[in-house]
């Protein structure tokens, strides 16, 4: 956490102390304050890797630039060379600091691992928030007047004794579906997008990228089999940087491939080297109401296969009752409830109280690896370099088995070129028909402002496509909505930097063939992984548990939004989602997923009201660039 104000301002240890009290139970360890005149950072250390330890307060260099620093560097040996520094004996923190005195700014981009951080440059007399490629450390900022604020936790900002308002614009993103970027449900607080930082200086603000999904380099190899060693290698290290010395990590196990693949493949690389090796503790979800998908079948045939049982936890996701949180605490995003709390509790006994301090997770997979059998970004690749010979030998391929005709595919190929290449156009795209006027006036107007990957004419149609899809995972990620008893380290070896930049520029179809997903993994894979989960089908896709959920607390659900606080704050108009919410309990399931948002959104408000903290509505967020009086900064880390 952390604060800035003017030179002739000071900053107080007692007012970082209290910024802290709010988050310090998810810290390991007793929590440090710095103070320096205008800066102060505190840090609430969480000891989870062996270099952790060396990394529990700020930490200053002889120039007066300090860094609070959250997270893994995986590259400190690198680093530690370029740099002439003791590597090993040196804290992630110091080689930070020390890359930033050679590098500046430029360095943000050489750091590989999982960390956020808050820099002050005493020298410049600028403050620097950052984020890893991915975002895996979440960080929050508020300025106001001559003040700026930030913290990993929102719980630190909104706690603080201000009043929020809400982010009308967050509202039109979340309600619509669409991502919500660097917006928090709350208009005065912002987030650091991953792979940026932000710059406060001289009374101005700016966010800038230091990593681009948009991998513009090409590796190509004569043959399969270098794909395949290249893909083990960093895919093993990427496996290897999270689950090294350190607390321990439990892996989820969910019976698919990515979550089996990191599994077998850390199993594979332990018990290559000692054949007595201890291997990862899995925890399993299973759901005996979705039938369609019988995950517990699969994620048996692993712990056979490895010979280890898992945790299993039953998540009963039919049985949700769409009640507001009732005890323990505020959550500061929309999507949980009654039910989400239920889980939490059991993963609390499950993990927290067990010693377990990260959890091992394969989201990104799916998308990184060619898990959507989508052939359009290879087709439109050669319909755009003008290989019109391949692309129909390609087209040809992709077509038979679909068993789609030939001119259809073609036709599919230039209409999603066009529409990669075209400019925004949000007017197109159908919204629910419940969203009030001002909020489809805020959803267009975002659209039209903020573009998820600018500058696309020049680039190859699957590298867009790589960019547009990263951007998506980004929203998915578990440790972007907290939760209330316990905040373990979320680690996802899919979203690695070396793996994510050589997935994305081999040649796709490396990746996803005609009739063929994950081609690529399921060669290098062979053997490691049980050939049941490899040559799976698709999971299904969970539909069944959400429709019998909203059919059960129909009623229920009509009755709390006949007053509706997003109806009040002019979001929704409730007879349409009502009637929406009719067709849905008849089986329609077509606006199932913004039916849950909508009710998620009014069940976040109906928590803040329990507690009278309902926050009020704001037309638009704060953005970047714009004039603000920087005089002084408190950091707070927490």
């Amino acid at each position: 956490m952390g604060h800035h104000e003017g030179p002739e301002a000071l900053v107080r240890e007692a007012e970082l102390r209290i910024l802290g009290n709010s988050t310090h139970r998810y810290g390991t360890g007793e929590g440090s304050v710095f103070v320096r005149r205008c800066v102060g950072m505190g840090l609430h250390p969480y000891v989870s890797h062996a270099r952790s330890v060396m990394d529990v307060v700020p930490f200053m260099n002889a120039h007066g630039d300090v860094v609070s620093f959250d997270g893994r560097l995986d590259n400190f040996l690198e680093l530690g060379d370029q740099l002439s520094l003791d590597s090993t004996n040196t804290s992630d923190s110091a080689i930070v600091l020390a890359a930033f005195e050679r590098w500046g700014e430029d360095s943000f981009g050489q750091l590989t691992g999982d960390w956020a951080f808050a820099l002050w440059c005493e020298r410049e007399q600028k403050l620097l928030l950052a984020r890893d490629h991915a975002g895996t450390r979440s960080l929050y900022f508020t300025h106001s007047g001559r003040q700026i604020q930030w913290a990993t936790y929102l719980d630190t900002l909104t706690t603080s004794g201000a009043e929020f308002e809400v982010s009308r614009a967050y509202a039109a993103a979340y309600l619509s579906g669409s991502p919500v970027r660097d917006l928090t449900p709350y208009a005065a607080i912002r987030a650091v997008r991953p792979g940026h930082y932000v710059l406060f200086q001289d009374g101005r603000i700016s966010q800038r990228a230091h990593w681009s999904p948009l991998v513009r380099t090409t590796i190509r190899y004569r043959v399969e089999a270098d794909y395949d060693e290249h893909f083990l290698s960093v895919f093993g290290t990427a496996i290897t940087r999270r689950t090294g010395p350190g607390k321990p990590v439990i892996a989820q196990l969910s019976g698919g491939m990515d979550s089996t693949s990191i599994v077998c493949m850390s199993d594979h690389l332990r018990l290559c080297v000692d054949p007595q090796a201890k291997i990862l503790d899995t925890i399993s979800f299973f759901d005996d109401s979705e039938a369609s998908l019988d995950e517990r079948r699969h994620f048996l045939i692993t712990e056979q296969h490895r010979g280890k049982a898992g945790i299993h936890l039953e998540i009963e996701s039919s049985r949700r009752t769409f009640d507001p949180p009732s005890e323990l605490g505020t959550y500061h995003f929309p999507g949980c409830d009654d039910f989400s709390l239920k889980l939490e509790k059991s993963l609390f006994t499950l993990i927290w109280q067990r010693g377990y301090r990260s959890i091992l997770s394969g989201i990104g997979g799916d998308e990184v690896l060619g898990g959507v059998p989508n052939g359009l970004p290879e087709l439109a690749d050669y319909l755009v370099s003008g290989r019109l010979g391949t692309l129909l030998r390609r087209a040809i391929a992709w077509s038979l088995p679909e068993r789609t005709a030939l001119i259809g595919t073609i036709y599919d190929t230039a209409r999603y070129t066009t529409r990669l290449y075209a400019q925004n156009n949000p007017k197109r795209r159908p919204l629910p028909a419940w969203l009030s006027r001002c909020m489809r006036d805020s959803f267009l107007e975002l659209e039209r402002t903020i573009e998820v990957v600018p500058n696309r004419i020049g680039v190859a149609p699957h590298r867009l496509e790589n960019a547009v899809t990263w951007w998506h995972v980004m929203e998915t990620l578990p440790h972007v909505s907290p939760q209330i008893l316990f905040r373990p380290e979320y680690r996802y070896p899919m979203l690695d930097k070396d793996l994510v930049e050589y997935l994305f520029a081999i040649p796709p179809d490396q990746l996803v063939q005609p009739g063929r997903r994950r081609a690529m993994m399921r060669r290098a894979l062979r053997g490691i992984v049980p050939s049941a989960i490899l040559e799976r089908r698709r999971k299904a896709f969970q539909l069944h548990a959400s429709l019998s959920a909203i059919r059960t607390a129909h009623d229920k659900l009509v009755k709390m939004m006949s007053s509706s606080l997003t109806a009040e704050m002019g979001f929704i108009e409730v007879d349409a989602f009502c009637s929406a919410l009719r067709a849905a309990t008849n089986g329609d399931s077509h606006w199932y997923q913004a039916i849950l948002r909508t009710i998620a959104y009014e069940l976040w408000l109906r928590t803040h009201a329990n507690i009278g903290t309902v926050p009020q509505s704001r037309t638009a967020p704060p953005e970047f660039g714009r004039t603000a009086t920087v005089a002084r900064l408190r950091t707070t880390r927490t």
